[in-house]
């Protein structure tokens, strides 16, 4: 059996939680505790069953032995807590890739990595072909795009605000154009993916980003990747619905947590 826990109880978490329920019948994973902030503990714990510890401080996370911690509360839980999780060797999964749009923080996780056994787990997200995007890497990759489109108002609260009345956009308005490591750092709530692809293919610095608000694909988030290399090309358009409770992340997001924790628990891999 596999024990898992997790940083953070926000919307991707908690469909996490749901439909990790409703996909693990048969008691292969095993979510042994839960990491929130001081005044999140009353809610947390009221919504969770009591076999799952809520905690406040990661060394109570771990003293829970998981195998995995799964992070879904932000870059700043990246830098906070990956070291002390790494250097236990229990693997991290991050869901908030454009942390590691930080060369320092990447190098020194990596070097943790080497010295436990930890492993940085990163799951597909919200978009497809991460691993035709590896295959082609491999091939030789020579252009990789990505662009994410979204309802304007999904980009409330980011830096698009400054150059674009987001409530008068009424067709399709190109927002930031620039490479992943760029848009990483500036929209580190909505631009996760951005790191994700770049680290399965040209890097953070080589994988071009459009960042687009589009009222006609109201509700969709999209994520569309371009890549091009020596043995062809890669086109994947994924139309996702928002989550509930947090528009500027996918739903399916969540979803690719449960397959990633039990992929490995069936007897035929995909």
């Amino acid at each position: 059996m596999k024990k898992v826990a997790f940083i953070g109880y926000g919307s991707i978490a908690k469909l996490a939680f749901e439909k990790l329920a409703e996909h693990n019948q048969q008691g292969h994973v095993k979510v042994v505790g839960v990491l929130v902030q001081g005044f999140e503990v009353n809610e947390t714990r009221a919504a969770l069953d009591d076999s799952v510890a809520v905690v406040t401080a990661v060394e109570d996370l771990i003293s829970l032995s998981p195998d995995i911690i799964i992070e879904c509360a932000g870059q700043g839980a990246v830098a906070e807590y990956g070291e002390a999780i790494l250097k236990t060797g229990i693997d991290l999964m991050v869901i908030s890739t454009g942390a590691l749009a930080n060369d320092e923080l990447r190098d020194r996780l990596t070097v943790i990595c080497e010295q436990s056994g930890a492993k940085q787990l990163i799951p597909s997200g919200a978009v497809a072909g991460i691993d035709g995007m590896g295959s082609h890497n491999i091939g030789g990759l020579k252009k990789v795009r990505y662009t994410a489109t979204k309802p304007p108002l999904a980009w409330k609260g980011t830096p698009a605000e400054e150059n674009f009345d987001l409530s008068k956009i009424s067709e399709r308005t190109v927002l930031f154009t620039g490479p992943a490591r760029d848009v990483a750092q500036l929209y580190p709530k909505n631009a996760n993916l951005a790191a994700t692809v770049a680290l399965a293919g040209l890097g953070m610095d080589q994988t071009e980003v459009e960042l687009v608000a589009d009222p006609e694909g109201t509700p969709h988030n999209v994520g569309r990747i371009y890549a091009e290399g020596e043995f062809g090309e890669l086109i994947i358009e994924c139309r996702n619905i928002p989550s509930p409770e947090n528009p500027k992340t996918s739903a399916t997001t969540a979803l690719s947590i449960v397959y990633a924790l039990l992929k490995d628990t069936h007897t035929l891999v995909i």
